[in-house]
């Protein structure tokens, strides 16, 4: 277009659209103003100003992302912890609850003109990862942990890149992941004590039995009996999922922001040293 055009072909378009008698007359049928631009002006720049004009109107007629804040987080958590999880409804709202937490945190739409929604991704994945996680059973659990692996590994960005991009949300994720591996580890070095004192157990009692022929009921004192649990335990986690959380922090080690670089390797560093073994050793070839 013309630019010299420009500003005289507004003015016209402006007089068209708002002149009353003018739109009394033809309503809202711009074939006849089409028509009296194109002969003063020209139709070729006349019809780029009016294809301009629509493109215009439809981005300010666009809904706006959604702008989600911290509290919506803290609310949402709130109703997540005051569900009844003996009932079905109560754990079905629990699930749409971790849904849409991990939903908001990886859609590029959200929080998209939110200069501060790194506040509001920090708060999901401190509640996913921490009260939520430590009151979740195993189902939750699941869906939690398949969650984070698209928000560090496949999350879009309006920039094009994939995967979290906040140096603050990955300093979260880093402690998340710590924390639940602890757990992880932790549980599985009881279970492993429990059932050495287990065998030591039955061990004593058979050469007691032995020794004085007795194969009554003091071999059965040493069975350990577990109560029965309406909800299957998180701990210890399942394979898989021990290997996607190394994996994450593996994966921070070589972050482009050395804040968040140097706290994989710290935490990774520490946890090996504390388990004895690699923590590579552990993912499958």
């Amino acid at each position: 277009m013309n630019p010299f055009k420009y500003p005289f072909i507004f003015l016209a378009y402006l007089w068209l659209r708002f002149d009353p008698i003018i739109y009394l007359t033809f309503r809202k049928d711009w074939t006849p103003r089409y028509e009296f631009m194109a002969n003063v002006f020209g139709e070729k720049d006349v019809t780029s100003f009016l294809k301009h004009r629509v493109k215009l109107v439809k981005a300010r007629n666009k809904k706006q992302p959604d702008v989600i804040v911290p509290k919506q987080i803290e609310d949402r958590v709130e109703d997540f912890i005051n569900q009844n999880i003996k009932t079905k409804t109560g754990k079905d709202k629990r699930t749409e609850i971790i849904n849409q937490l991990i939903f908001w945190a990886t859609d590029e739409e959200i929080n998209r003109f939110n200069i501060d929604s790194y506040k509001t991704r920090t708060r999901i994945i401190d509640s996913l990862l921490g009260l939520i996680f430590q009151n979740s059973i195993g189902d939750e659990a699941c869906i939690i942990l398949k969650g984070l692996k698209k928000i560090v590994f496949s999350r879009s960005t309006y920039l094009g890149s994939m995967g979290e991009p906040s140096p603050v949300v990955h300093d979260s994720i880093i402690a998340g992941v710590g924390r639940i591996l602890t757990s992880h580890f932790n549980e599985l070095t009881r279970l492993r004590d429990e059932r050495l004192d287990k065998l030591t157990k039955v061990q004593l009692i058979k050469e007691i039995n032995e020794s004085s022929k007795n194969n009554s009921s003091l071999a059965f004192s040493a069975q350990i009996t577990r109560k029965n649990d309406e909800f299957k335990h998180k701990y210890p986690l399942e394979n898989k999922y021990t290997q996607l959380l190394i994996k994450i922090l593996r994966h921070y080690r070589f972050s482009a922001w050395p804040d968040s670089r140097d706290r994989a390797i710290s935490l990774i560093e520490s946890m090996e040293k504390q388990l004895g073994f690699k923590l590579e050793e552990t993912l499958n070839p």
